[in-house]
């Protein structure tokens, strides 16, 4: 079975298509443009291993958080196909992606930065979220890490894993794919109140 992998959580957008659980191509792009590029991207990573849209078996979305327009762009773009194409789809997080693809032995704690502050979580080594995901000031997160001791990985993505992980999820309804966006529940002016994720 082919599966397409579709992550616009980052500036440096990823499609990944698989053969089973093997990667059989893959490319990247470093743009803001993600919008007028990831379908030809997607349609460039299929022709070149002589495929289209209708060999692929199961789609997978980024659902972020990350780039507030990326992570939109990936889900509707990932809802698109699998409605009009009638194929199973998968979400994943960008936090869960870089948790899978460590290999820690110990806590770990995932960010992805933006200009203000981290969005972040705790995982334990084998993957499992400790805690809900945060949002906090770059000043609120230093003090935040002053007594804490577990491993802050970076962020890369090992796809052969992050398909392995992804086989155990269950399908989703095209619908329900949407982006996950962090706010403010209450007002964080003064960076000392967490910011909680809400499901959109």
């Amino acid at each position: 079975m082919y599966s397409l992998l579709i992550d616009t959580h980052d500036i440096n957008l990823l499609i990944a298509l698989y053969k089973d659980d093997e990667v059989l191509d893959k490319e990247s792009n470093n743009t803001k443009n993600h919008a007028s590029i990831c379908m030809p991207i997607i349609n460039d990573v299929l022709t070149r291993n002589n495929l289209d849209v209708h060999n692929l078996g199961e789609l997978i979305v980024v659902i972020g958080p990350g780039s507030f327009t990326g992570v939109r762009i990936g889900a509707t773009i990932g809802k698109m196909l699998a409605y009009t194409l009638n194929i199973p789809i998968k979400v994943i997080t960008s936090l869960d992606m870089y948790a899978i693809s460590n290999t820690s032995n110990t806590n770990k704690l995932v960010l992805i930065r933006d200009l203000k502050g981290s969005y972040g979580a705790y995982y334990t080594s084998d993957n499992k979220i400790i805690d809900n995901y945060f949002y906090k000031s770059t000043e609120a997160l230093n003090e935040y890490l002053k007594d804490k001791e577990e491993y802050i990985i970076d962020n890369e993505i090992d796809l052969s894993k992050v398909k392995l992980f992804v086989n155990n999820l269950e399908v989703i309804n095209p619908h329900k794919v949407n982006p996950i966006y962090i706010k403010e529940i209450e007002a964080n002016k003064d960076g000392k109140r967490s910011i909680e994720p809400r499901f959109q």
